[in-house]
């Protein structure tokens, strides 16, 4: 005889069924223009994403309290030898189960999906496969893997956004713009970027600047940074020496946009590593079954090795002080590590972005460059510090496609508008050399291996 839950239940579904009908019928009484409209949707949006990746920070402490600090308070001390690469093969078994399990196999749900949910989905995307992703990234970086946090905090704000506009109704066209703007919220509140955030979701998931959507993106954007700035505080993520060197004119016009060839040698590497670990794994002469264990080893051994440098963090990217201090040898060796353990993680298991490690390739690699420069030009005093802030921007620019982000993310985390004119030349510089030579993004890449195409902006404004 059934008991008297499933009637509950029907009723609960009918009231909310019936509220949702209210709501939207007052919503439309008011008479909103669509801009109007959009902006309003845009503050919950903005204030529920902050309050998800904060929550999902926590889940990364959760997850390395776990895994990582309580085995190593119990571990003798030659037990930390295997102690790495053991856990770290363990978080990344764990978060592929995640995925198979709770997200059903589902192999996107990153920034490039949300990108390919933009424009041939309809902003349409599905809540169990990005909870899954969200809870399988909080392991792979809480358990020590090579993955940024700003490719889950984007699925999560894009995800809220889909989701409210699924509920009251809305069209593709305005579900895609509150896609946009829980994706801009996102990248604000995990950087506490606001600029960098709204133009990241105009740029990378909308693909147009049209000026229509740039309302409700931006204020999605400040709204999320100031609900987590109430959490992380006012200061940028990535703390920066208060005393930098200036630029003299020869670096403005020679050094710069040479670093930003070498980033873009560099960032050719990144994605060729990426994508051939990829093939190497999809190729079938490593078992599904053991790629975690194998891959959770090796990125274990890189961060043993490393002492802990390229093993991902919860909230901080670059020790910026240390790259401007580090040997130049060192720091190329930290970047080719960082690239394989990154490489070596997202594809073996593991879950995560590609944007914080490109932040942290870039760091170094600009802060090699300029050791090295430093030492070729003593008299000039070179400041290796703002090269590897440059580093970083170029790096975003040439391995994600993201030119203006990278530029405004170095902009917000400096306060220094006098980096950015010379910054602009080594982006520049970057993504002129990569598209010289056919190079795909990070992002592109992954699209284009799965046969996904993506509009031109006049295609998507028309739709």
């Amino acid at each position: 005889m059934p008991g008297p839950l499933p009637p509950l239940l029907d009723r609960l579904r009918d009231l909310g069924h019936a509220a949702r009908t209210v709501a939207i019928r007052r919503f439309d009484a008011l008479g909103l223009q669509a801009e109007a409209t959009l902006v309003v949707f845009a503050v919950p949006i903005g204030i529920f994403t902050a309050l998800a990746v904060i929550l999902f920070y926590r889940g990364i402490a959760l997850a390395h309290l776990g895994l990582i600090t309580v085995p190593a308070l119990l571990l003798p001390e030659l037990g930390l030898l295997a102690f790495r690469p053991i856990v770290t093969g363990i978080a990344f078994a764990l978060a592929s189960w995640t995925m198979k399990v709770l997200g059903r196999g589902d192999d996107g749900l990153n920034v490039p999906d949300v990108q390919a949910a933009v424009a041939h989905r309809g902003g349409r995307i599905a809540p169990r496969p990005a909870l899954a992703r969200t809870l399988a990234s909080a392991i792979t970086i809480g358990g020590g893997g090579s993955a940024g946090s700003e490719g889950p905090v984007v699925v999560i704000g894009a995800t809220l956004g889909s989701w409210l506009g699924r509920l009251f109704r809305f069209r593709a066209k305005r579900l895609r713009v509150l896609v946009a703007c829980g994706a801009a919220a996102g990248i604000s509140a995990a950087f506490n970027a606001p600029l960098a955030g709204a133009f990241f979701a105009l740029e990378e998931i909308l693909g147009t600047f049209a000026g229509g959507f740039f309302s409700p993106v931006v204020v999605s954007a400040v709204i999320a940074a100031v609900v987590a700035r109430g959490v992380f505080g006012s200061g940028p993520a990535f703390p920066v020496p208060g005393e930098l060197g200036a630029l003299s004119g020869w670096e403005v016009a020679l050094l710069l946009p040479a670093l930003g060839v070498l980033c873009a040698i560099v960032g050719t590497l990144f994605v060729r590593t990426y994508f051939g670990v990829d093939a190497v794994v999809r190729s079938g002469r490593i078992s599904p079954r053991f790629a975690p264990w194998l891959g959770g080893a090796a990125v274990g051994i890189l961060v043993y090795l490393t002492a802990g440098a390229v093993a991902g963090d919860t909230h901080i990217a670059a020790p910026l002080d240390l790259f401007g201090r580090l040997p130049w040898w060192t720091l190329f060796a930290l970047a080719g590590a960082k690239i394989l353990a990154t490489s070596i993680t997202l594809n073996s298991g593991g879950s995560g972005g590609v944007f914080t490690p490109a932040l942290f390739v870039g760091a170094a690699t600009g802060g090699a460059f300029g050791s090295l420069a430093a030492q070729a030009f003593p008299t000039l005093g070179i400041d290796p510090t703002l090269y590897a802030l440059a580093g970083m921007g170029a790096m975003v620019a040439g391995a994600t496609g993201a030119p203006i982000t990278g530029i405004l993310l170095v902009f917000e985390m400096t306060h220094d508008f006098a980096l950015v004119m010379p910054l602009m030349l080594g982006v520049v510089a970057c993504r002129l050399v990569m598209r010289r030579y056919g190079t795909e993004s990070l992002y592109s890449g992954w699209l284009s291996r799965r046969d996904i195409a993506l509009p031109r902006e006049e295609d998507l404004t028309s739709s």
